[in-house]
């Protein structure tokens, strides 16, 4: 019963392995700071390396089905976070884990002049 236990552990390995190694992707996660509300979608500030910091613009049209975006509410303690996905080098999709309670300090709001004209984006551009 042992042995087919560690046989069967030793199986589950080598198919993740292969799984992955045909993978399209390249996952990316980045430690979020806060996350600004805006009309035209969220600006993220970000954790580049252990003490400085980058922000991004994601627009809310990335966040419909079949969009380059996805925001998953939650209350882990790991909230939160986003992981970037990359294929071929390129920005492809991205998920952006928040804390469910907007009243969270995690949490802000962007003021319309400042949001203004940055969202227009196609593509994004972030500094680790």
């Amino acid at each position: 019963m042992k042995r087919a236990a560690v046989l069967l552990a030793l199986m589950a390995f080598v198919a993740a392995g292969l799984y992955a190694a045909d993978s399209a992707f390249y996952p990316v996660r980045v430690d979020v700071v806060k996350v600004y509300s805006h009309a035209d979608g969220y600006k993220v500030i970000y954790r580049k390396g252990s003490v400085d910091v980058g922000a991004v613009y994601l627009p809310s049209r990335w966040f419909t089905s079949g969009g380059k975006a996805a925001l998953v509410r939650g209350y882990d303690p790991s909230f939160p976070y986003m992981t970037i996905f990359y294929r071929d080098g390129k920005f492809d999709h991205l998920r952006l884990y928040v804390v469910a309670d907007q009243r969270d300090l995690s949490w802000g709001v962007l003021s319309p002049d400042e949001g203004a004209n940055k969202f227009a984006s196609d593509d994004l551009k972030i500094d680790y």
